[in-house]
């Protein structure tokens, strides 16, 4: 009766120890997933770590370096279930390895020096002493995976790769450290008071990893406000574009509607004087100045209007050719957000096209409203293959702390109105998707 209690026991303490990891591990990414859905995910999880603790624990009676076999389980649920960078799926486990290892030895030797008691019959056997410790062991996990949490759930991925890997190599030092600890301290051989300074150092590691932690949570967020000042500044640098814009196209339409009344009054003088031929040719003359102000898009919106017909008649100005199809219900969205999104897109678009051959020049923009959404859709030929060499779309200007904000400008925006994006290639044909839920729908 007893054996089948303390397998039901352990089984139950394995499941939500293994519940508590895999919660962590969903939080620090945002509950974002990519199949199967989140409650889905939650089970595989759950049962699948826990099927991996159980069966390290039916081989040793403590895992030392097979611990690593925890991190590896979560790093693969990560890559397949989660979104999210790829290196903060590697920190993410790691993280959560250490915790795991961290918490399992200080409350093992802190109850074994309690209970003045062999440090491995805390692990072995069926008593009092092995209830407690799964009580406190599981009560500390869930207290430093809680804490660790409000540092890695939600956060935006700002830290370049070499700080990651530092930060990894950190963590997987740790563990390296507290194994070794652990098993010394395990040894028989080894004298209390030495016991007494080794776990000592343990709980000195556990703080080191929290400063590690925290250094890391203050300076993502230090690129991140690096990041916003720059996205802003860039932002401000189109605004007054797009002023420029509007104040040239307003004084060319003024000027327009005073030369008309000379160009039909010169035409007027011409036809009654019989100078057909001259009148014709004046004629041709002033619809090809025409042309150059020529407008593409006239939608209710003054900035809009502005930064499309600047842009587009740039690209005709470089032979490439246009598609366009606006519709004029694009409201809830702010004007200068608006600009921002399309003249990121539309820099992308010119710049890609104008390397293609001039036969296939081609720049194809699409907006259209639906309920609460605005969808753009912007596509451009291209040369060559941009995700096969260039899959996150990285700048490959040469002054890359200066350029590369198009894309985060773009994702910055899509956040801002709960959206999404999505890039990808069709036939030489680049294709960027922008969706947004616009505001103040009634």
């Amino acid at each position: 009766m007893d054996d089948i209690f303390w397998m039901i026991l352990e089984l139950a303490a394995n499941l939500f120890e293994s519940f508590l990891c895999t919660h962590f591990i969903i939080v620090s990414f945002d509950k974002k997933c990519r199949i199967l859905g989140l409650r889905n995910v939650y089970i595989i999880g759950t049962i699948g770590f826990a099927a991996v603790a159980i069966s390290l624990n039916l081989i040793t009676e403590y895992e030392g370096i097979l611990g690593l076999i925890y991190a590896a389980f979560f790093i693969v649920f990560s890559l397949i279930f989660l979104r999210g960078a790829f290196l903060k799926k590697l920190f993410i486990p790691a993280l959560m390895l250490v915790c795991i290892v961290s918490t399992a030895a200080v409350s093992g030797n802190i109850l074994s020096a309690l209970f003045k008691s062999d440090p491995t019959e805390i692990y072995t056997v069926h008593n009092f002493k092995r209830f407690v410790y799964m009580v406190v062991g599981i009560s500390l996990l869930a207290y430093i995976l809680a804490i660790f949490s409000r540092f890695t759930g939600g956060k935006k991925e700002s830290l370049n790769a070499k700080e990651w890997i530092l930060i990894l190599s950190v963590l997987l030092i740790s563990f390296l450290i507290i194994i070794a600890l652990h098993v010394v301290i395990l040894d028989e051989k080894t004298e209390n008071n030495h016991i007494n300074l080794l776990m000592a150092t343990e709980i000195g590691i556990m703080f080191i990893n929290i400063i590690c932690l925290y250094m890391t949570a203050n300076l993502n967020e230090t690129h991140k406000l690096e990041e916003q000042l720059i996205i802003d500044k860039k932002r401000n640098e189109y605004s007054q574009q797009y002023a420029q814009s509007i104040k040239e196209q307003y004084e060319q339409t003024r000027r327009l509607r005073h030369d008309m009344k000379q160009y039909v009054t010169a035409m007027q003088a011409l036809i009654k004087a019989g100078k057909y031929s001259e009148a014709e040719d004046f004629a041709e003359k002033q619809t090809e100045n025409l042309s150059n102000i020529e407008t593409f898009i006239n939608v209710e919106n003054d900035f809009l209007n502005a930064i499309l017909n600047s842009k587009l008649s740039f690209a005709k100005s470089r032979e490439i050719n246009i598609i366009c199809s606006i519709e004029n219900d694009i409201s809830g969205v702010e004007d200068i957000d608006l600009c921002n999104l399309i003249g990121n897109l539309l820099d992308n678009a010119i710049c890609a096209a104008e390397k293609c051959d001039l036969d296939s020049r081609l720049i194809e923009v699409r907006i259209s409203s639906a309920g609460s959404k605005l969808v753009m859709i912007v596509k451009n030929s291209i040369r060559d293959s941009v995700l096969k060499e260039n899959p996150n779309l990285k700048s490959t200007k040469p002054n890359s702390a200066e350029h590369g904000f198009g894309i985060k400008t773009i994702k910055y925006i899509a956040e801002k109105y709960n959206g999404e994006f999505d890039f990808y290639e069709e036939d030489l044909i680049f294709i960027i998707r922008v969706e947004l839920h616009k505001e103040n729908i009634n």
